[in-house]
């Protein structure tokens, strides 16, 4: 039996035709198959990734409100100081008025009292 070289040459052509369709059925079936796991895994990662955003933000409330508690804590224990200075600082100055009055009541007295002034 003779074999015809257009024959084989038709059916050559035909075989890479047929190859060639299915490797682009292949591709457009994987590419959509990658598609659509990548859009799948995407909003489960956004998901993911929403519930971590989510709870990082409530850990900074929680450490914002602990810091913010302490914050008040010792700006209490400053404004208590100032006032304790504040009032003892009074006490001084009266104490330090009070000494300076008296002094200049003796020097009057002793001014008046001298014969010089009688």
């Amino acid at each position: 039996m003779a074999v015809d070289d257009a024959a084989l040459e038709r059916l050559r052509d035909d075989l890479l035709a047929a190859i060639r369709a299915a490797i682009r059925e292949s591709e457009h079936r994987i590419r959509g198959e990658i598609g659509d796991a990548i859009g799948a895994s995407g909003t489960r990662l956004e998901a993911r990734l929403g519930v971590r955003i989510d709870a990082s933000a409530a850990e900074t409330r929680r450490h914002m409100g602990v810091v913010a508690d302490d914050l008040k804590s010792k700006i209490a224990l400053v404004a208590e100081g100032v006032v304790t200075l504040t009032e003892r600082l009074g006490a001084e100055m009266r104490q330090g008025f009070d000494i300076v009055d008296r002094r200049l009541l003796r020097l009057e007295a002793r001014l008046l009292s001298t014969p010089e002034r009688s």
